[in-house]
């Protein structure tokens, strides 16, 4: 929700995803969720897009409420977002959190299930999170009881999607190809690209001699979605010349996995910032987690995979639901 020159705005903008792909858009206009993607538009009936437009109006609602009792607000415009996060693991443990957002920079945390509450650590975001719960306070809605129905909703409802989600839990298995770059100064920088995949978990590692490199020696790439619905990424390091045969690129995505030798020959691979990092040595120690940074924009409902890592395994998964919310664009 947004505020200019102290005024809070009317409009609200919400937007689901399941499992990566888009299912939900709430109309700020028509003040009502309506279906994104075939899948959506097929498989959830009416009375699912009757019980977000109420849930996600009554959200608006209650974030404008929020948004107008931020003091000390100057001229211009500014926006709250709420992040709701409900998790169900594999072995059917829950996790619940909310994360509130001031101008794009978050201040306040809440664990759903512990009502723990955490503020970021610049002074900012400490008076916005002492001055909104001190708020919440004299809300008679904001309880315990309060917390975990929201809690309870948003693990109901995720585990509805899921049920229904069987038309878009889909395998297509990734395409990978590997190149590598002109030789500077006896080194090499090789790239083991994969795209064109869904689920988003995947492991992609550089070994030598069948054995993984360190996290240090690599240097990952984020897991982005395609237009297409689809993922793409990518993990490059630094060989010594005339080494290539030793080196791989080990791929696992859903229960299938390969192994992507170097190809012969000068293959020109294509531009990434690359960071400073030494050669590989001749015994490469087992590679660890590489974590991606999501930034937030936007508040939307998601319900998603984990990304497995290489240290992680493919076992190591969990499904999220997140409900999120985007300032508007102001027009």
């Amino acid at each position: 929700v947004l505020s200019r020159d102290g005024s809070v705005q009317s409009g609200f903008l919400a937007e689901g995803h399941l499992d990566g792909q888009p299912f939900l858009l709430y109309d700020r206009q028509k003040c009502r969720a309506r279906p994104q993607g075939q899948w959506a538009e097929d498989v959830l009936g009416a009375k699912t897009w009757d019980t977000e437009t109420g849930d996600l109006t009554e959200n608006g609602k209650d974030l404008r409420m929020t948004l107008a009792h931020v003091k000390g607000q100057k001229g211009g415009l500014h926006s709250l977002q709420e992040i709701k996060v409900c998790e169900i693991h594999e072995d059917n443990s829950t996790r619940g959190l909310r994360h509130f957002y001031y101008d794009g920079e978050l201040f306040l945390s809440q664990n759903l299930e512990t009502q723990k509450w955490t503020a970021a650590q610049s002074s900012r975001a400490q008076t916005l999170a002492l001055n909104i719960r001190n708020f919440w306070k004299e809300d008679t809605m904001k309880t315990k009881t309060h917390y975990r129905a929201v809690q309870a909703d948003c693990l109901k409802k995720l585990q509805r999607y899921l049920e229904f989600g069987v038309a878009v839990r889909r395998t297509v298995p990734p395409m990978v190809n590997v190149t590598h770059g002109e030789a500077s100064e006896g080194n090499i920088t090789v790239t083991c690209r994969a795209s064109g995949f869904y689920p988003r978990n995947i492991t992609l590692t550089w070994r030598q001699d069948g054995v993984s490199l360190s996290h240090d020696a690599q240097q990952w790439g984020d897991v982005l979605p395609d237009w297409n619905g689809t993922y793409q990424t990518w993990v490059a390091t630094r060989i010594r010349q005339g080494e290539e045969q030793r080196f791989a690129c080990y791929m696992e995505h859903s229960g299938n996995h390969s192994t992507h030798p170097l190809p012969s020959g000068k293959v020109l691979v294509f531009q990434s910032q690359w960071l400073d990092i030494p050669y590989v040595p001749a015994v490469a120690a087992a590679a660890v987690a590489a974590t991606a940074a999501i930034f937030v924009i936007i508040l939307y409902v998601l319900c998603c995979k984990k990304k497995t890592s290489a240290a992680e395994g493919p076992g190591e998964k969990r499904e999220q639901f997140l409900e999120m919310v985007r300032p508007l664009s102001g027009q």
